[in-house]
């Protein structure tokens, strides 16, 4: 083979690498994360242990991650009535099967009837 066509097939495989990849390194960079946002008010410890037992097997096929989970050290304005929870999740669509799944909407009546809560998604920026 002449250093010519050589030099032909290598950019054309470079191409069509490239023509394949670059979809591919689009979408990566479009998505961005989301973040469920809880504030939760216990007004029934037993009964909310419940939700809590059940809660992960609803999250884990989704691969959600807990940020954060206690009482905020609050700086300014009026303090949530109990703890925050953070959850990520990796887009807002995700978050959003998650919520409307038939394992999810099962549990919500046990965090309902032993607690209050305000629950809320923030769409994240992009790395």
């Amino acid at each position: 083979m002449t250093s010519r066509v050589k030099l032909i097939a290598t950019l054309a495989l470079g191409v069509i690498i490239g023509a394949w990849g670059i979809p591919i390194l689009k979408a990566q960079s479009t998505a961005h994360p989301a973040y469920l946002v809880a504030e939760v008010h216990v007004t029934d410890p037993a009964g909310f242990q419940d939700y809590l037992k059940a809660l992960p097997a609803t999250t884990a096929p989704f691969h959600v991650k807990t940020l954060a989970r206690g009482l905020p050290d609050v700086r300014e304005g009026a303090a949530p009535d109990g703890q925050v929870v953070i959850l990520a999740f990796d887009s807002l669509q995700e978050a959003n099967h998650w919520y409307e799944s038939p394992e999810y909407q099962k549990i919500i009546p046990l965090r309902q009837k032993s607690a209050t809560s305000r629950v809320y998604f923030v769409d994240g920026v992009a790395p």
